[in-house]
């Protein structure tokens, strides 16, 4: 390369890369879309005589499934995170929210309050989650939730135990789009949420 060439190149690259730029910036912005798991109880029970307070702590959720990202199991040792579709805030915040407030509204208790409250619970439960996913390894599809669940007596010296159990629900897809997933995790854990209700409801729970 002559000298000529060369200073006729190096004149011309900040006109290239102002160029590169300028298409870049053209482009449309990566569209994500977001979404919330809103998982709601139907109806309001009043509480019933006698009910206790429960603290309801932030549900912890598995490494694998604790990011905003959708999370997609596509082989058996396979998992993939979508960049493009993701909850709105975590997992853990809105599994949290929408349990106590399913709980808050079963009657099961005088009321539900989390665990920064300055009120002291009768009882605290804890809640896991094992599996977050939608499971396409295999077809069709299938949101798969797993959760554990522990009840205890806050007046009892050592936090006696009064219930545990480990609940998991699988839901068929009606698609394959993103939103599909969301309404299958919605399903699985509203599933979930009401076998935990219907559980609680069979203990002799009473304020302390």
């Amino acid at each position: 390369m002559n000298r000529r060439t060369f200073l006729t190149l190096a004149a011309l690259s900040p006109l290239l890369a102002a160029g590169c730029v300028g298409s870049a910036l053209k482009r449309p912005p990566v569209e994500k879309r977001y979404y919330d798991l809103e998982v709601r109880r139907s109806g309001t029970q009043a509480p019933r005589a006698g009910a206790p307070l429960l603290g309801v702590r932030r549900v912890q959720v598995s490494p694998r499934y604790e990011g905003r990202e959708l999370v997609y199991r596509t082989g058996p040792a396979d998992f993939a995170s979508d960049y493009y579709n993701l909850f709105f805030v975590s997992p853990a915040q809105m599994l949290t929210q929408d349990l106590r407030q399913w709980l808050d509204r079963s009657g099961l208790f005088a009321r539900v309050v989390d665990a920064g409250s300055l009120a002291r619970p009768d009882l605290t439960l804890e809640a896991n989650v094992a599996v977050f996913c939608g499971d396409y390894a295999e077809k069709p599809g299938k949101a798969v939730v797993e959760m554990q669940f522990l009840l205890l007596d806050e007046h009892s010296p050592d936090m006696a135990m009064l219930f545990s159990r480990d609940y998991r629900r699988e839901t068929a897809l009606a698609g394959s789009e993103p939103k599909d997933l969301v309404a299958g995790l919605r399903q699985a854990v509203s599933a979930i949420y009401a076998d935990l209700e219907k559980d609680l409801a069979g203990l002799s729970l009473k304020a302390g």
